[in-house]
């Protein structure tokens, strides 16, 4: 990020409003925010998750390959790619969950993503 960039921390976002009579303008500046970090798609959903890992047999393979057994280089690579998955959406979460009321936080809590939160 170069000199004069705002960062996350120093662009507003108002709450929302229980009511949401401030959804157009909380709703841009959300997207905006996001957009500007790289995390927007996180938002609707189209962030590509990668695939899940299962033991087959005593060997670590990839749901849609489970025929190909990993080396432990391959699961520690995709294991970190699900970490940065995982800390991104987390950061979405964050931003919406720091955004809105007691109220509004209690009715969507036990979504698991962020794009079910939005």
């Amino acid at each position: 990020m170069g000199p004069g960039q705002p960062t996350m921390s120093s662009l507003e976002i108002p709450n929302l409003e229980d009511t949401g009579s401030n959804w157009v303008i909380y709703k841009k500046r959300v997207i905006n925010l996001l957009t500007h970090e790289g995390l927007e798609r996180h938002l609707y959903g189209t962030a590509p998750k990668p695939e899940e890992l299962r033991e087959v047999d005593g060997k670590w393979v990839l749901e849609g390959n489970p025929t190909k057994p990993l080396n432990d280089d391959e699961i520690e690579e995709h294991n970190t790619k699900i970490d940065i998955f995982e800390q991104n959406d987390a950061i979405v979460r964050g931003v919406i969950y720091a955004t809105i009321s007691r109220y509004t936080h209690l009715r969507i809590y036990k979504e698991k993503t962020s794009a079910k939160l939005w």
